[in-house]
């Protein structure tokens, strides 16, 4: 399994584990409860951090990715344009 995807099954447990928590607390109204939900909050929010970084990380390989790509292609035009100069 790979890393984000990893991360994304975390971040699905965390959220069913909030979603418990909070039907939780509004059944019951308790103290405890309240605590249960805020910590699967901010859970959440430390895997979607997480996440979010390992996106943004996949985004700048695949701009690289891509710019390569670009330039690789426009090389390849100038050698096809220069040999058909040539002739």
């Amino acid at each position: 399994m790979y890393q984000d995807e990893e991360l994304h099954a975390e971040l699905m447990r965390a959220f069913r584990k909030y979603f418990e928590a909070n039907q939780t607390w509004l059944a019951k109204g308790t103290k405890r409860a309240c605590m249960d939900t805020r910590y699967w909050m901010s859970e959440i929010r430390r895997i979607c951090k997480l996440r979010r970084a390992e996106l943004m990380t996949w985004r700048y390989e695949k701009n690289e990715q891509m710019k390569a790509e670009k330039a690789q292609k426009a090389n390849q035009n100038k050698g096809t344009s220069k040999a058909d100069n040539d002739n």
